[in-house]
């Protein structure tokens, strides 16, 4: 059975997660998104938001095998791609040693605190979110050395 091209892209994760920050806000605090607050509308974090768009962009539950195995790689591509830019470029294997962590913790970790720089806003959250899927923006060019290109 040839392998079917999956729609779920880095770019298409990034954008998600940018509609939903531009949609409910961007918050800063000890959670993910403003307690009392329902998680879809409630303003929450750069991380949070992120989330979301996997959640959007995941396959439907009852899809086996292929489609799942690039989202997984699409999803890690995704967070190589935001936290990088972040990071202002690549993330070393140095910073995430130095202080114990996984470099997937790390990774989010700088996600989580992105939005804790005083003035930070909505606005600029999508901005750089944007910013981090625009030059993958098109469905055909996705890679990064080593991730799937779909």
């Amino acid at each position: 059975m040839p392998l079917r091209k999956s729609r779920t892209t880095p770019a298409r994760i990034l954008t998600a997660a940018a509609d939903h920050v531009e949609r409910v806000g961007l918050y800063r605090g000890d959670h993910s998104s403003k307690p009392g607050r329902v998680g879809d509308a409630a303003p929450c974090t750069v991380l949070h938001a992120w989330e979301r768009g996997v959640r959007t962009a995941r396959p439907r539950w009852s899809v086996r095998s292929e489609p799942w195995d690039i989202f997984h790689g699409v999803v890690a591509c995704s967070l190589v791609l935001l936290s990088d830019h972040i990071n202002g470029g690549p993330v070393s294997g140095v910073q995430w040693r130095q202080v114990r962590l996984t470099e997937d913790a790390y990774r989010r970790t700088l996600l989580w605190c992105w939005g804790y720089v005083p003035g930070r806003t909505t606005v600029e959250a999508a901005a750089m979110i944007r910013a981090a899927a625009s030059p993958r923006a098109s469905d055909v060019d996705h890679g990064i050395s080593g991730w799937p290109t779909l």
